[in-house]
């Protein structure tokens, strides 16, 4: 049962505001996203209207503009046709080479070819500080409750 306001709870991030999805890193490199304090990330992609297929692969990497290296099991492919539907890749950031300091993320999209829209967001889940500072991409909140 989530007890605390959800904004201060889970980090959120606006990767892509339903613009075409381009072969690219979301976020960028420079830009990788640290999850060392958080125990899961989530990318959710809402797909636009799509031409091609594309695939969705997280990637971790050792520093903010790192070589990335993919996260085994996290992929997914969306189809041409898989118009209009959410997706999700969820991740226990346990899962990641945190040995060898891997805790930075980044979602790789491959096989978009201009024509394939798409919304990018991610989350990050029970950080170890909270609340959790939100970016400036951040609008307005609402909480109804006791």
């Amino acid at each position: 049962m989530l007890n605390r306001l959800f904004e201060d709870a889970a980090l959120i991030k606006l990767l892509n505001v339903e613009d075409a999805l381009a072969v690219a890193e979301y976020p960028a490199s420079g830009s990788y996203i640290e999850v060392g304090n958080y125990e899961r990330f989530a990318f959710l992609v809402g797909a636009g209207g799509l031409d091609s297929a594309t695939v969705l692969q997280v990637h971790q990497a050792a520093t903010i503009s790192g070589t990335p290296k993919d996260v085994t099991g996290a992929t997914l492919t969306i189809g041409a046709t898989g118009d209009d539907k959410w997706y999700l890749i969820e991740v226990q950031t346990n899962q990641l080479d945190l040995n060898n300091g891997y805790n930075y993320v980044t979602l790789d999209v491959t096989g978009p070819t201009g024509d394939d829209y798409a919304c990018i967001w991610f989350f990050g889940f029970n950080p170890g500080e909270q609340p959790v500072t939100q970016g400036s991409d951040r609008g307005s909140s609402v909480f109804v409750g006791g």
